[in-house]
C-alpha cells in the first residue's frame, strides 16, 4: 500500500482507541515508521537467513512509498503533521499502560483492543520507539536510524546514524543519507570479517615494530561502514596488542560535520584505550593526487579501503583509481609480509547498477583492469581481483521476481597486481 495520507488524515482517533484490534494500531505504527522512519531502500540482501535488522515493524511490509516520494518528502517536513503524530503516539502510549494496568490477562483476551497475537506491551514499546524517534529529531527531513548487524563471531552490534536533508537541492551531498550499498557492505563486513583483513595480525614497519592496522572509508555519507568496522575491530578477539586507525572522508561541509556527528554520538570520547582510533577528515578526490603536502591522517598507506554507492558521475572512477595509487598500501615494502597472502592490500567496493546511471556503473571496469588480463611491465597496478552480484529487495516484502523490486549491486575487490 503506498502512503498518500498525512497523519492527521490516516491515523484512528485517539478517542476511539479500545475500538481497534491489535493489528489495526500496529498497522497504524507501521504507517508512521515508513513515513518517519524509513527502510533504506535495496538494503535487504535477498537470501533465506537475513541477519541485519533496521528495527522494523513485522506487519509493514504492506506499506511502500510510490514511484516519485515527493509527495511523502512534503508530509515528512511538515512540522504540523509530526507533532501530530508524537502527540497521537504520547496519547496512544498513556492509553496502552492505563488498558494494560486496569485489565488482567483474563480480561485482555475479550478486549477487543487487544484482539489477535500482539500483546499490549508489544504496542507500547513499538509506539515508544517511534515515540522517541518523531521526538529527538527537531530538524525537518531528518532520519535517526539504528542498523543492527550480527554473526557468530562478532556477535551483535548496533550502529546509530543521523540522515540529514540534501542541501539547497544539491544532490552532490546526497552523502548525508544513508544508503543501500552502505548496509550491504557493513553487514558482509560483520559476517566475514576476515576478508575484510579485520582479523589478520599485520607486518611490521620500518623499525620493526607492528604497524597500526589503517582503514579508510571513501566518500563515507553517515560513516555506517566505518562505524561498522571500528565496532568489529573492537569485537574481534584478534585484536589484542593491535593498534588501528578508522578514517572516514567525505567532500561536502554539511555531510563531514554529519559525519563527525555520527561518530560521537557512537563512540563518545572516542575510544578510552588509544589501541583503536576513529575519525573524520575532507577529501577532494580531483586534488589529492597532485597534493605535494598531505594531511598527516592520510599521509601514510591504508590496508583497507572501503566504498558504497560512491560512483554516480562519470569521473569519479578515475579520480578514484588516482587516489588509491597514493593510499592503498603497496605489496612491495619490505615492512609487509608478502608470504602471507591475507596481507594484500584491497580497495573494496559496492555499488548499485542503475538503469539511469549506466555509464557511471560501467566506468569501474573501464578505469580498471582485469586481474587476468595482460600485465604491464615494469611497474605495480591497480586491477579489478573479483567482482560479485549481490541482489536486494527494493523494500520489505517486493516480491523478488520483479526487476522493479530487486536492487542489484556489484562487489569489486581492487588491488595489486605487480
Amino acid at each position: 500500500m503506498v502512503i498518500t495520507q498525512p497523519p492527521t488524515s490516516y491515523l484512528p482517533s485517539i478517542a476511539k482507541t479500545a475500538t481497534y484490534t491489535s493489528t489495526q494500531l500496529l498497522d497504524a505504527l507501521a504507517y508512521l515508521r515508513l513515513l518517519y522512519n524509513p527502510e533504506v531502500r535495496g538494503s535487504r540482501r535477498i537470501r533465506s537467513n537475513p541477519t541485519c535488522n533496521q528495527d522494523v515493524l513485522a506487519i509493514d511490509a504492506k506499506w511502500r512509498f510510490g514511484d516519485d516520494d515527493s509527495h511523502i518528502q512534503l508530509i515528512r517536513s511538515d512540522t504540523f503533521e509530526r507533532s501530530y503524530a508524537i502527540r497521537w503516539l504520547t496519547a496512544l502510549v498513556a492509553r496502552m499502560e492505563d488498558l494494560q494496568a486496569s485489565i488482567d490477562d483474563t480480561q485482555l483476551e475479550s478486549t477487543s483492543a487487544f484482539h489477535g497475537p500482539i500483546h499490549p506491551e508489544i504496542l507500547i514499546q513499538q509506539a515508544a520507539s517511534l515515540l522517541a524517534i518523531c521526538a529527538g529529531v527537531s530538524a525537518a527531513g531528518t532520519v535517526e536510524r539504528t542498523f543492527s548487524f550480527g554473526s557468530d563471531e562478532i556477535g551483535r552490534i548496533d550502529i546509530r546514524v543521523m540522515d540529514i536533508p540534501i542541501e539547497n537541492q544539491d544532490y552532490g551531498s546526497v552523502g548525508a543519507q544513508t544508503w543501500g550499498g552502505a548496509c550491504v557492505l557493513a553487514e558482509m563486513i560483520v559476517e566475514h570479517p576476515e576478508q575484510f583483513g579485520l582479523r589478520f595480525r599485520i607486518g611490521k614497519d620500518r623499525t620493526g615494530g607492528e604497524r597500526p592496522f589503517r582503514v579508510l572509508e571513501l566518500g563515507a555519507g553517515t560513516g555506517l561502514v566505518g562505524l561498522t568496522a571500528a565496532k568489529v575491530l573492537i569485537a574481534s578477539s584478534a585484536r589484542k596488542n593491535r593498534r588501528a586507525t578508522i578514517v572516514a572522508t567525505d567532500f561536502y561541509p554539511s555531510v563531514l560535520q554529519n559525519l563527525k556527528a555520527n561518530i560521537d554520538k557512537n563512540f563518545p570520547g572516542n575510544l578510552s584505550d588509544g589501541a583503536i582510533t576513529i575519525a573524520s577528515h575532507f577529501l577532494d578526490w580531483s586534488k589529492f593526487p597532485a597534493m605535494s603536502s598531505v594531511p598527516d591522517l592520510l599521509s601514510k598507506p591504508f590496508d583497507v579501503i572501503l566504498g558504497a554507492d560512491i560512483v554516480y558521475e562519470t569521473e569519479h572512477a578515475t579520480w578514484i583509481k588516482k587516489c588509491l595509487e597514493r593510499l592503498l598500501r603497496h605489496p612491495s615494502s619490505s615492512a609487509d609480509c608478502p608470504s602471507e597472502a591475507d596481507s594484500l592490500a584491497i580497495f573494496h567496493l559496492v555499488i548499485p547498477l542503475r538503469p539511469t546511471h549506466s555509464l557511471e556503473s560501467s566506468s569501474i571496469e573501464t578505469a580498471f583492469r582485469w586481474t587476468d588480463d595482460t600485465p604491464r611491465e615494469g611497474h605495480p597496478e591497480l586491477v579489478i581481483l573479483s567482482r560479485d552480484t549481490i541482489l536486494c529487495e527494493a523494500y520489505r516484502g517486493g516480491d523478488a521476481k520483479k526487476s522493479s523490486d530487486v536492487v542489484e549491486y556489484r562487489y569489486y575487490r581492487i588491488g595489486w597486481s605487480w
